[in-house]
């Protein structure tokens, strides 16, 4: 019967070691993960405020391309007010 107590509290001692071990790796194991987790998530964030520079960079791209041919017409429109402005003024000067 002291055999039987001793065998089962020698197997019961050894689970507890296994499963203190056991515990201990997998904390670390844990451990790692969230760090590997972080990682990952400033690796997103910083891809993401990448993205998004690079989208207001082409979006400025665009705009820019908009207002160059905005401007080009505006141009082609103000020269033919001038040209008429300078008719009148060579007409008004002609009857003078």
């Amino acid at each position: 019967m002291e055999n039987t107590i001793g065998n089962q509290l020698s197997e019961i001692t050894s689970k507890i070691k296994r499963l203190k071990t056991r515990n201990l790796r997998l904390e670390a194991e844990n451990e790692e993960l969230r760090k590997s987790v972080f990682n990952y998530l400033q690796m997103l964030d910083a891809q993401k405020k990448e993205t998004e520079k690079a989208s207001l960079s082409v979006q400025h791209e665009i705009l820019g391309q908009s207002l160059s041919g905005d401007k080009k017409a505006l141009m082609k429109e103000m020269d033919k007010y001038i040209l008429m402005i300078d008719k009148c003024i060579a007409a008004v000067n002609a009857k003078i």
